[in-house]
């Protein structure tokens, strides 16, 4: 059998993974002009300040990374980081008013928008005045601006659109938010800075709105903020009140160097306000890191370079191969790992609250159990596999982590729902079932390929636990003396040890998550939709493990099955998650 396409497709692999370094080295964000304002001031301060959010201490950097993401997406405006941008937003109000700051993702909205705006009826002069070329840009970046999402004839697009629950609702509404976010007063009020003096971390923290009607008027500062502000020393709230006026005096007037003053010396006080609830500076400082960072998910490209050193030592046999595939997937988990670890530090919990949380923390458990078969393997025939099933399973995660807006990034407390150690449990077994599965499927299209090329109908003539168990207990020197497993063989095996494993600890998360619901609910199965598709896939491996008794072309069958059973896995992750309303869809 010729090994031409097999060559063919791992030099393709090799030039797609130097290419997308290359791409993602280009489109890094272009460094602001040196003698521009936001050049100059340096908000290392502030970005390590603490914001109260959603019940939570962030780092000011990533707070506005969070917000001014929802606004924007993945656009950057005009270049501007965003720390800097939120800041410039809510001093310099009027110079935003008729940006084009709010992304819309649905291109189809996009362009009825465009078509509505077309339209010159009832438009006054100054705002159709170079429209077209505007308007292009949005169909283009999907960034427009509040004014004119609240032109009438977009309103009467709005409105049509809440109509539909299903399909644009859910846009409208998204929509409405970014435009409610980018209000001056609403920045003010959202960035909660100055904790309660009385140390009680249940107490509301002050905003920077506060602040700005304690400085101009304090007649006007809400009851509840007023009992705040008179718990303080005088002589700190007077500090307080005079860093912030000289910020933003400095920063309407674009006078970096006071501005950068103003910031350390505001930064400073925050702590003393109470310094028993405040943050450590270095739990702020690594949130910031991780930020920055980019969450650690370009990742991806460092397991997508071990795949392909791995597949070449598993096609051609070269321990070259291996060496550098094994160091470079080691690098990428111990990455992997560096990132679960500090968003877990930061967070103060088990990274798994959300979508995002889940998808990369699963295929941790995935690259992990790839490692320990590895080991147990490395002296069978099966070398080289597991690896490479985790690296795959792994970098597909990292670059849906990466690139895809539907998983939010942010960090925000744990929904007091997981407050429950058997659903914790049967959570954390479940998603790490499922990367077992995806794995399985990495070796099923492997198998796959290998029949596609020429390769015969061969299959593990024993079970795939089994064989790796026999295996291993020979040792490298038995195994050497014994007839070469063609590559059929090996694909099918790692296929079969995939599925057991996975096919365990679904079931111990099935049994796991009824548990928890007869304690929780008062009943162990409510039919609900992720229930049930759990149940699905449980029940494909349930038909494969029966098939393969009776199958002829037993490794066929395997691998078209553990391709349905990653099928349904993935229909019941992502669609039950994002479409499909349930208990479950926490996305």
């Amino acid at each position: 059998m010729s090994t031409r396409p097999l060559h063919v497709l791992i030099g393709a692999l090799l030039a797609a993974a130097f290419s997308m370094l290359i791409i993602s080295m280009v489109t890094r964000p272009a460094p602001l002009d040196p003698g521009s304002f936001g050049a100059k001031v340096e908000l290392q301060p502030l970005d390590r300040m603490a914001v109260y959010h959603q019940g939570r201490l962030k780092s000011f950097e990533s707070f506005a990374n969070e917000l001014m993401g929802f606004v924007s997406g993945r656009e950057r405006f005009n270049g501007l980081p965003r720390d800097l941008l939120y800041l410039d937003m809510m001093f310099r109000a009027p110079s935003y008013q008729d940006a084009d700051l709010i992304y819309i993702k649905n291109k189809s909205m996009r362009q009825q928008i465009v078509e509505a705006l077309d339209d010159p009826v009832g438009f006054n002069a100054p705002v159709q005045e170079g429209l077209g070329p505007r308007l292009d840009r949005f169909m283009e970046s999907g960034l427009i601006s509040a004014r004119l999402l609240s032109d009438p004839r977009v309103e009467a697009l709005k409105s049509e659109w809440r109509s539909d629950l299903i399909k644009t609702a859910k846009f409208v509404d998204r929509m409405e938010s970014a435009v409610g976010l980018v209000d001056q007063n609403s920045l003010a009020g959202l960035l909660r800075v100055v904790p309660p003096p009385s140390g009680d971390p249940n107490e509301p923290w002050l905003s920077v709105r506060d602040l700005q009607v304690e400085s101009v008027n304090p007649d006007q500062v809400r009851p509840e903020a007023r009992r705040i502000f008179d718990a303080m020393p005088d002589d700190l709230r007077n500090d307080l009140l005079v860093q912030w006026r000289g910020l933003v005096e400095a920063w309407v007037s674009q006078n970096a160097e006071q501005a950068n003053d103003a910031m350390v010396g505001f930064a400073e006080l925050l702590p003393r306000v109470s310094p028993e609830i405040y943050p450590e500076p270095a739990r702020m400082r690594w949130e910031g890191l991780y930020f920055q960072l980019k969450n650690l998910t370009w990742v991806w490209l460092v397991y997508l370079l071990s795949c392909i050193f791995l597949l070449m030592a598993i096609v051609f046999r070269w321990d070259g191969a291996r060496g550098l595939g094994v160091g470079v997937f080691g690098v990428a988990f111990l990455l992997h790992t560096a990132s679960i670890g500090l968003r877990w530090w930061v967070s103060g919990r088990w990274p798994n609250s959300n979508m995002f949380e889940a998808v990369t923390t699963a295929f941790w458990f995935g690259a992990a159990a790839a490692v320990l078969l590895e080991i147990w393997g490395r002296k069978t025939q099966f070398r080289n596999m597991f690896l490479l099933t985790g690296a795959v399973g792994s970098m597909v995660a990292m670059m849906s982590a990466n690139f895809s807006s539907k998983l939010d990034a942010s960090i925000n407390n744990m929904m007091p729902v997981l407050h429950d150690l058997w659903l914790y449990i049967h959570t954390n077994v479940i998603i790490a079932s499922y990367a077992l599965i995806f794995m399985a499927a990495v070796s099923s299209l492997l198998y796959l390929g290998w029949r596609m090329i020429g390769g015969g109908p061969d299959y593990a003539r024993v079970g795939g636990t089994e064989m790796l168990m026999e295996a291993a207990a020979e040792g490298e020197a038995s195994v050497a003396k014994k007839r070469r497993a063609s590559l059929g063989e090996v694909f099918d095996g790692a296929t079969l040890v995939l599925v057991e494993f996975s096919f365990v600890l679904l079931w111990a998360g099935i049994v796991m998550g009824a548990i928890w619901a007869d304690h929780s609910w008062g009943r162990p199965w409510g039919w609900d939709p992720k229930e049930v598709f759990a149940m699905n896939t449980f029940l494909v491996f349930v038909i494969m493990l029966h098939v393969r008794l009776k199958a002829r072309d037993k490794g066929l069958w395997t691998a078209l099955l553990g391709l349905v059973g990653a099928g349904v896995m993935a229909f019941n992750w992502i669609v039950i998650n994002f479409v499909i309303s349930g208990l479950h869809s926490y996305a």
